[in-house]
Formats: structure tokens, C-alpha cells, sequence
């Protein structure tokens, strides 16, 4: 198994690397059927990455926030990309790598729960 994160995290780096310009600090997050990796930036992927949802709650409305629930795949990869703003710029971007055999409906769709 922590070979398998392991993998999911130097490819979650490679992502960043040739995708997202001008990281900050990074941090990992690791459960049960994904690898995340939260990246502070103040850019989007310079990626055509497919977007299906977005949400604001009134808090975030007030502070000109919102976050965009996105996917990609990229060298074998299902990535889910979740772009969050805040005064209505990118402030940083959550990346998770799901794990072989993780039970996700792929590709995510609005309204879409796992079977």
C-alpha cells in the first residue's frame, strides 16, 4: 500500500510541476481510497481540465469565494481538481489521485453519487 501512495504522490507532483504555475507550500492527505495534495497558488492549471460543479455558500459569497469541482486525466491518472477562491482570485488547489479499485463514477458528473 505504500508503494501505491507513494506513486500517486510523485505523479501528483509531476502534475504540479508541468501544470501549475507558481506553487507555494504544499501539504498531503491520505485515506482510504485517495492521495490529496493541497497546493497553495494563486493560479489555475494551465491545463484544459474538464469542470462539472460549483459551489459558494453564503460565507464564501460574501468574500467573493467559490469552489470548482473539476476532473482530469492525465498518464493513467483520475484526478479530481478542486480550484477554490477567495476575493474572487485562485487561492489554492486540492489534487487527489484515487487508489486502484477506489468505488468513484468516473467521469463525476453534478448531482452524481458513488453506487
Amino acid at each position: 500500500m505504500e508503494e501505491e501512495s507513494q506513486k500517486l504522490y510523485e505523479a501528483l507532483l509531476g502534475y504540479v510541476d508541468r501544470f501549475v504555475s507558481r506553487p507555494g507550500r504544499m501539504r498531503r492527505l491520505e485515506d482510504a481510497y485517495a492521495c490529496h495534495l493541497f497546493v497553495w497558488t494563486n493560479s489555475q492549471p494551465n491545463r484544459k481540465v474538464q469542470c462539472f460543479e460549483e459551489v459558494a455558500s453564503w460565507w464564501e459569497r460574501i468574500w467573493g469565494g467559490k469552489r470548482v469541482f473539476c476532473y482530469d486525466e492525465w498518464e493513467g491518472l483520475r484526478l479530481a481538481i478542486t480550484q477554490v477562491y477567495r476575493r474572487g482570485k485562485p487561492r489554492f488547489l486540492v489534487l487527489t489521485a484515487f487508489k486502484e479499485g477506489a468505488p468513484v463514477v468516473w467521469p463525476p458528473q453534478k448531482g452524481q453519487t458513488r453506487p
